[in-house]
């Protein structure tokens, strides 16, 4: 299945994205990653986790530069590492 080439936020709508906006959201799905491949060191998955499920100032302006909802993507990781805690 494809990703959708639209990227939407409260501000804009683009069709193309921008570099620093493809760059944003590879920063976003690196962290993801992190949190949930096996093969990824404690440290960088909590290191993670903490950046993707708190109210901090970088998620923000990461989320804001790839044209991300921060609450929307914090509620998203929250929801998924609850999901996953529950089927272990």
């Amino acid at each position: 299945m494809t990703r959708s080439r639209w990227i939407t936020s409260s501000n804009y709508t683009t069709r193309n994205p921008c570099p620093e906006t493809k760059l944003f959201t590879a920063v976003l799905s690196q962290a993801v990653h992190d949190i949930f491949s096996d093969h990824v060191d404690r440290i960088d998955r909590s290191q993670a986790i903490d950046f993707l499920t708190r109210d901090s100032y970088h998620l923000r302006l990461v989320c804001e530069l790839a044209g991300r909802n921060p609450d929307y993507v914090r509620g998203k990781i929250r929801n998924k590492l609850l999901n996953r805690m529950d089927t272990r």
